[in-house]
């Protein structure tokens, strides 16, 4: 066979490609186990463990209500004060300004209302004796603006409207036992464990009156404290 021949050159180069190592995938995998290396190498610290917090989800708060002095406000009423026991109600219904907007709503079945035993016709006392009203009231419109929702201390303000009956007329002869309730109060809950927040209202501005819906309407302004216990209704979340 010639030298000059192609036919040893091809069967050398078949030979060089049968038995010769795979370089490129080898570079190819020894590239790829250093990037793993280096990826171990500066992987991040692990994360610290969540911290725990409650969802967002309906409340239910049983108060009471320490009267403070009865003010002259939007009525003409004096020495009338009243103490109540009630059950609240907030649902949650949007943000707005980082502030969380509930849906509130209070009911209160144990109402007691002192005032004097005897009145004229505005409201004026009388007598200088004293004498319990009993009565109920329901607040179905009302609304909560709670800030810091996942803090320990959550600062809050809400109002109602609803209205007040009581078993007689309240206030003065002439007036009626069907009357307006208006609260505006403003306040802190403190979580404590489990489900359960504690709830006190240093001011709680509490009106009653009916609209003239009689001859005579004196009304009662109060300022009052409320303080109470908050369980949550929804469980815990992680952050």
């Amino acid at each position: 066979m010639p030298l000059g021949s192609p036919a040893p050159c091809k069967v050398v180069i078949l030979t060089f490609l049968l038995f010769s190592p795979p370089l490129i995938g080898q570079s190819v995998e020894l590239a790829a186990a250093k990037g793993n290396d280096l990826a171990i190498g500066i992987s991040p610290p692990p994360r610290p463990p969540a911290k725990a917090y409650r969802a967002p989800g309906s409340e239910v708060s049983v108060t009471l209500m320490i009267p403070d002095g009865d003010y002259q406000l939007f009525s003409a009423t004096t020495r009338c004060y009243a103490w109540t026991v009630g059950v609240e109600y907030e649902r949650p219904m949007m943000h707005m300004f980082r502030m969380r907007v509930d849906y509130a709503v209070e009911a209160i079945p144990v109402f007691l209302l002192s005032q004097p035993a005897r009145s004229d016709f505005w409201g004026n006392g009388i007598s200088h004796n004293q004498k319990p009203v009993p009565g109920i009231s329901i607040l179905p419109i009302g609304f909560r603006f709670l800030l810091f929702e996942k803090s320990r201390i959550r600062p809050f303000a809400v109002g109602k409207l609803g209205a007040a009956i009581f078993n007689q007329k309240a206030f003065s002869p002439a007036a009626s036992k069907y009357n307006f309730n208006i609260q505006a109060a403003a306040g802190l809950l403190f979580r404590m464990k489990g489900r359960y927040d504690l709830r006190v209202e240093p001011f709680e501005f509490f009106h009653i009156s009916n609209g003239y819906m009689a001859a005579s309407n004196p009304g009662m302004d109060q300022i009052a404290v409320r303080v109470g216990i908050t369980y949550h209704l929804s469980s815990t979340a992680q952050n």
